[in-house]
Order: structure tokens, then sequence, then C-alpha cells
């Protein structure tokens, strides 16, 4: 699968766009929460697991927790260029929000340091 076609997206109550994939050693396709970092990367979370990679595919997946500490142990992990393409067609805009029901989202993970 290298075409951006293959992975299904979609958009949550609160206008976070989700990528439905299978990565790593997963049984079954899950669907991808994608979030722009202020410093031109890309974090991916879903239930138990998480995943960073820059617009190369390169970064580290965590099949063993879905939380940002899972990152610092997360294993090397190269993206498929197919679901990178879909996470970028889906990104929102760096410093985007949007507000609902008197909840205001930030679509942006600020990296501090």
């Amino acid at each position: 699968m290298t075409d951006a076609t293959h992975y299904p997206v979609s958009t949550g109550p609160l206008g976070g766009r989700y990528v439905e994939a299978k990565l790593g050693r997963m049984r079954k396709p899950r669907k991808w929460l994608v979030q722009a970092t202020s410093d031109d990367r890309i974090i991916v979370q879903t239930e138990g697991a998480i995943g960073i990679f820059g617009f190369d595919g390169k970064g580290r997946l965590s099949t063993r927790g879905g939380y940002f500490p899972h990152l610092a142990f997360a294993a090397p992990f190269e993206f498929p260029a197919g679901f990178v393409a879909a996470c970028l067609d889906v990104c929102q805009p760096l410093g985007a929000e949007t507000t609902a029901h008197g909840c205001t989202v930030a679509h942006t993970v600020e990296v501090i340091g």
C-alpha cells in the first residue's frame, strides 16, 4: 500500500482528523488521530499506541501505550509512504483550533525545548 487512497480518513466530533491503518504487528486496522507538531513532525495516536515521524516517514512507534511518555521508549519505525501521505493530507495547519459546544481544541502539539 503506497497510495494514500488505501488509508480511509475521517473527522471526529471536535475536528480531529483520523487515518485508519494497521501499523507494526497490529492484528487489525485502527483509527489514528493525526496531530502536527511545531517542529515539523507528525504525531499519531490510537488506543494503546502512539507514533511520531517526519516527512520522510522515519520515526518511532510504541504499541505498548498510547500516551506521550511512551514515545521515550518507542522503537524506531519506518511508516508506510501511503500512510505518511494520508496523514499529511488530513493534518490541520499549525495553530488550528476547533470550538464546539463550549470546548476549544488546539490541533497543534507545541514542542518545548
